[in-house]
């Protein structure tokens, strides 16, 4: 009965939060209240997929799905990032019939790392891509190891496992499950030595040995090996090949595939997209054909004009430098015969109001020196940014400081170039009303 009425409960909830545009997580909120163990009641005609990772199991979740459906297969998932306990609950609610039975082909499941082994308590994935394991959230999350250990706690025995081959952390996680690799050869834009301050593998995750690399993509994702132990990159059965930056184009095992955001860490996360996708059986060449037609929600990639400027708006993930690298690498990649300019809000952390800064000290900022014509500041931590850009090696006169960013229009037209807008999700919206009313 009580299973009965959360089912009801919730779904009525999603119906109307979905007139409201809020109906992520209190649907599922509610659902466990009165029926705490309603996950592990829900049945599943179909297979179970999870994607969890420090950076891109949004987009990577979102381009599974994209795939599988346009192959025909009936998909449900939490399309909008919802990836806590109760967004989780309340996808699986909204998924299942009165009887509680989920009959898709698929559930394509974002799962917080930190709260996997809360989620998986109830039920196990049958598939489980984990994208990356990064420094995140520090305040939040603790060191990287934290997250380790959690997620090893989550894994069941018989979850099968898409790991990064590029990736000495996650790429080593439940060594006896079993797993298939994916990842990328090197490029026209890897490189010698680590171009980021952040580096969260230096030593060897099993022997604490000095790790070796032949090359690196960004931060310590490359080919690795630690001449201690002999742990090295596995040989994935995934590889793409053949970038081309200019174009977004490449290949995986002999399949064209194609994306408009070239970057190196976008050509990582469809991989491994496609990766997953082949292991529940879809034939390799539909999967790369699938992934060519899938476009990055706007909401994390944008480009626009204000007046006679392009501007391109990339979301990064708060507290999270390696987000914040990728931001800055898409900049300086662009070709900008007029030059760029960079605006940059840093908020207090979501949710907690907390001020801490030091987060700021992870990312490169460095690799702005010389290719920037200004770096706009804004946000309740604008002066606390401003005073990283001047460590990092830029001129007083071409960091601007406007905290409020209701009065930012003035400010941004007094600079040059092309705009480049370098925000997190929840302040997005702020920026835009302002710039292009």
């Amino acid at each position: 009965m009580r299973f009965t009425l959360a089912l009801l409960v919730g779904k009525l909830l999603a119906k109307l939060g979905g007139l409201l545009g809020k109906a992520t997580n209190l649907p599922g909120q509610v659902a466990l209240k009165i029926c705490p163990d309603l996950m592990a009641r829900i049945r599943f005609n179909g297979k179970v997929l999870a994607v969890t990772g420090s950076n891109g199991k949004t987009t990577t979740a979102n381009l599974v799905a994209h795939i599988l459906t346009q192959n025909g297969y009936s998909v449900a998932g939490n399309a909008k990032g919802s990836n806590l306990t109760g967004g989780v609950a309340t996808t699986l609610l909204c998924a299942s019939d009165l009887h509680g039975r989920a009959r898709q082909d698929f559930i394509v499941l974002e799962v917080d790392e930190r709260y996997s082994r809360l989620i998986f308590r109830w039920f196990s994935p049958d598939y489980l891509l984990v994208t990356n394991l990064f420094r995140d959230q520090l305040t939040r999350n603790g060191n990287v190891d934290v997250i380790v250990d959690k997620l090893h706690q989550a894994i069941g025995p018989d979850v099968q496992l898409v790991l990064n081959s590029c990736d000495p952390i996650s790429g080593d996680l439940a060594p006896h499950n079993s797993r298939v690799y994916y990842g990328l050869a090197k490029t026209p834009l890897s490189t010698d030595e680590s171009p980021n301050l952040t580096h969260d593998a230096r030593v060897c995750p099993r022997c604490l040995g000095r790790m070796q690399y032949s090359y690196y993509h960004y931060n310590h994702i490359g080919q690795y090996r630690c001449p201690s132990c002999g742990y090295q990159s596995p040989k994935p059965q995934y590889l793409a090949t053949d970038f081309d930056p200019a174009t977004g184009d490449f290949a995986v095992g002999g399949q064209r595939v194609h994306t408009s955001y070239p970057s190196l860490f976008h050509v990582l996360n469809i991989t491994g997209a496609i990766a997953l996708c082949c292991s529940v059986g879809l034939p390799l060449d539909r999967a790369a054909a699938a992934a060519s037609t899938f476009t990055v929600s706007k909401e994390r990639l944008e480009t626009f004009a204000v007046g006679d400027r392009q501007a391109t708006m990339i979301l990064s993930k708060n507290q999270n430098p390696v987000s914040f690298d990728q931001s800055i690498s898409y900049l300086l990649e662009r070709d900008c015969p007029g030059g760029k300019t960079a605006i940059i809000l840093v908020n207090n952390i979501n949710h907690t109001g907390h001020k801490d800064t030091t987060w700021l000290y992870d990312i490169s900022f460095e690799r702005l020196v010389g290719q920037v014509e200004q770096v706009v500041c804004t946000g309740p931590r604008a002066l606390d940014l401003a005073v990283r850009l001047q460590v990092a090696g830029l001129r007083p006169d071409q960091v601007r400081i406007q905290p409020e960013v209701r009065q930012l229009a003035p400010v941004v037209a007094d600079t040059t170039g092309d705009l480049f807008i370098l925000t997190e999700i929840y302040d997005a919206h702020s920026i835009l009303e302002v710039i292009c009313p």
